[in-house]
């Protein structure tokens, strides 16, 4: 990173030399040049004299003439260096202002704030590569999550949005190159605070070469990165990418979970979503014929899921796919009836409209519905700004490209337990499921709740003491249920997965025994989850939930609580 100060110094070189020449020259004639005093005696102005009037004479300040008014020759040599100074000066000005003007100081300035904005970063935080929509949504989540976040985002443009979005705290955000090695380390990949590193550009290229720097520069450090092809996925995985977003293998397989499960899939997409948002309702999407709009990437991941569950398919796209054989596709754009019946819309149950344009997909939605409204409709989504369009025309299932990504890395990075929950469900019954939704339901309403985990490790002085210290009462998972405030009132939270001493339990019973190093998946009320961290980090309150006892804090009331314990035995006795 160029120092600013020293970069100014050497542009500058030549107006301060000129400067420097013009006063130095001036100066000295002043002294060479002789004067008279108030007496009519002559003199010889010493040099301080000399340096003081032409540093405020060149500076076009004024004063006077000093010591003593000056003669002729004198006022002929002030008059000569006026204008020397007036050159000088302007000339310096003029290559100060063209500096200031210029891209590449700027860019020089702007690195040196963003480099320092991240030294000064002294809580954890992380790297976003990539401010697109699904790198701004996940900002967004982050942010009201109260996790800081570094912004490095190619396009300046975007940069700009960093600046003007409603955050509440300061976002370091630079348009740099994400891939570069050296952007990496200035945006703090090597900070100890720094916990992991998010490639989500557009450019899949560019997220590998942030997979690789990150692998190389800090091996154990947490990476999600994005990727659209199988090979690049495959490529970012051998280099310690601890999580790959494939968007569209990621749809493809919730598609097929709501093919064949689809209480467990409904499951599956409330923990994904963020919390707050409306609770996703139940989808079911029909076996039989499909018409699947758009063979891109999306387009072969949901045919894949749609013929791994019985189903045919037959595809609209405007290239004949190489894959297919002659019957299971039609060629044309997919938005006109004469296409759409070619391709057995009539006889179909369901129509995916998976374009990578939104009013193509809106089209051909809304035609497929003219010809069969009983149609079961899933549309793809891909700029979150047309969102109002897809919400007016309800379609029964709609696949936001952004969100689906950042709702993958979203689970990655902020809690593997998660990701572990959600991959036990899926070898759950149906039944299990619904119980499970039905809890939620019950729990938090119509909206997303929120989803954290607790360690109780040497991290939590409370939890330490109960656990290792005063192990008796023994620490339940029902005492964590507890309301701190006031034991008899349960906290609106549910335990999904207990994980301690190599064991993985599934909705742990309220009884269970607690041991040291324990992890507890809860969902819940945001109220809950500060209850519970209050309770593993003060000793008063998990001794309050254990005993429904509240203990004496101060020495003094301890000692007279012990006292007459003490006297009430002895008059027992």
């Amino acid at each position: 990173m160029p120092n600013i100060f020293f970069l100014v110094l050497r542009r500058m070189r030549a107006p301060l030399i000129t400067l420097i020449l013009i006063y130095a020259i001036s100066v000295l004639g002043l002294v060479l040049i002789p004067g008279e005093d108030g007496n009519g005696q002559p003199y010889s102005m010493d040099f301080f004299h000399a340096f003081y009037f032409i540093s405020y004479t060149a500076t076009t300040i004024g004063f006077g003439e000093v010591p003593f008014p000056f003669t002729y020759l004198q006022r002929m040599w002030v008059v000569v260096c006026i204008y020397l100074s007036v050159i000088g000066w302007a000339y310096g000005l003029g290559t100060l202002f063209s500096i200031l003007q210029d891209k590449r100081f700027q860019q020089a300035v702007l690195l040196a704030r963003f480099s320092g904005a991240v030294r000064r970063l002294g809580e954890p935080f992380y790297i976003v590569c990539g401010y697109g929509q699904t790198g701004r949504r996940l900002c967004q989540v982050l942010e009201e999550r109260g996790i800081r976040f570094v912004v490095l985002e190619p396009r300046e443009e975007r940069v700009t949005d960093v600046m003007l979005a409603d955050y509440r705290f300061d976002v370091p955000a630079y348009s740099g190159d994400a891939g570069n090695p050296q952007m990496l380390q200035t945006a703090g990949i090597l900070n100890p605070h720094c916990k992991g590193v998010l490639a989500l550009t557009g450019d899949e290229e560019v997220n590998l070469a942030i997979a690789i720097a990150a692998y190389v520069l800090r091996p154990q450090l947490l990476s999600v990165c994005r990727a659209k092809s199988q090979a690049v996925a495959e490529n970012m995985a051998s280099f310690g990418a601890n999580h790959v977003v494939n968007m569209f293998e990621a749809v493809g397989r919730r598609f097929r979970m709501a093919l064949h499960a689809p209480q467990a899939s409904r499951l599956w997409s409330v923990l994904s979503a963020f919390a707050g948002d409306p609770l996703p309702p139940l989808s079911q999407p029909p076996r039989g014929h499909w018409v699947v709009v758009g063979y891109g990437r999306m387009g072969h991941a949901i045919r894949a899921a749609l013929l791994a569950e019985g189903s045919s398919v037959t595809v609209i796209d405007l290239s004949i796919p190489a894959d297919l054989q002659a019957g299971q596709y039609v060629v044309g754009l997919g938005v006109d009836a004469h296409t759409l019946t070619l391709a057995g819309l009539e006889q179909a149950v369901g129509v995916v409209a998976c374009t990578d344009h939104d009013a193509n997909n809106l089209s051909a939605v809304a035609t497929a519905r003219q010809i069969r409204p009983s149609l079961f409709v899933v549309a793809r989504q891909n700029a979150s700004s047309n969102r109002v369009l897809f919400e007016a025309f309800k379609p029964d299932a709609t696949a936001v490209r952004s969100e689906v990504v950042a709702q993958e890395c979203l689970r990655a990075m902020v809690s593997p337990t998660l990701a572990r929950f959600l991959e036990l469900i899926q070898t759950r019954s149906e039944v299990w499921a619904g119980a499970v939704l039905r809890e939620m339901e019950a729990l938090c309403g119509d909206r997303v709740p929120e989803s954290w985990v607790l360690t109780l490790n040497g991290q939590n002085q409370a939890a330490c003491y109960a656990l290792l210290l005063n192990p008796q009462p023994r620490l339940v998972l029902r005492h964590l249920l507890l309301d701190p405030q006031e034991h008899t009132l349960q906290l609106p939270c549910l335990p999904l997965l207990l994980i301690q001493g190599g064991e993985e339990v599934l909705l742990p019973p309220p009884e269970t025994p607690l041991m040291f190093d324990a992890r507890i998946l809860f969902i819940g009320r945001s109220e809950a989850h500060r209850a519970q961290e209050a309770v593993i980090n003060q000793y008063r309150l998990i001794d309050y939930v254990r005993t429904g006892v509240v203990q004496p804090q101060s020495w003094l009331f301890r000692w007279w609580a012990a006292r007459r314990s003490q006297t009430m035995a002895n008059g027992d006795d």
